[in-house]
Parts: C-alpha cells; sequence; structure tokens
C-alpha cells in the first residue's frame, strides 16, 4: 500500500501585515529591537571614529614619505650635473 505525501504549501501574507521580529522562537517587542539598534549604531559609531583617527595618521606619515620620495627624485637629476660641473 503506497500512500501520496503532499508537500506543505507557503501561505501568503496579508497586505499591510509586516513579519514581526523573531529571536529564539519568541517574538521581540519593539522597545527590544530599538534598543539593540541603538547599542549596533554606537558600536559602529566608534568603529568609524577609530578608522577616521588611523587615517588621519596615516595620511601624515604618506606626507613624510612623499617628501622623502620628491628629495630622492631632485637628488637624481641634479646628481649627473654636479659630476659634469666637477669633473
Amino acid at each position: 500500500m503506497v500512500t501520496q505525501v503532499t508537500p506543505p504549501t507557503k501561505q501568503k501574507r496579508a497586505q499591510g501585515k509586516k513579519r514581526p521580529a523573531w529571536r529564539d522562537g519568541d517574538m521581540m517587542k519593539v522597545t527590544e529591537v530599538l534598543a539593540k539598534l541603538e547599542k549596533h549604531e554606537a558600536e559602529c559609531n566608534l568603529r568609524y571614529k577609530r578608522i577616521e583617527e588611523k587615517l588621519g595618521e596615516q595620511k601624515t606619515s604618506m606626507k613624510a614619505l612623499d617628501l622623502k620620495i620628491w628629495g630622492l627624485a631632485i637628488l637624481i637629476i641634479i646628481a649627473p650635473m654636479v659630476h659634469k660641473f666637477l669633473s
């Protein structure tokens, strides 16, 4: 004897209704969601402040490297002229 099993069908949501936020099988309250969102935003703000600080530090070190490279370029250009002048 063979029985036929039909797969479950998806239920359509009614227009205008939103799905609730679920956490471990329990529905979260709006205040909990807002509290978590505010905490997440605060952490992101700290993270982005640290990123901006590090970029500022790297900017100063890049300026120093830029000056060194320009100095080497000038030295390379002037060295043959000085050699001709002294010879």
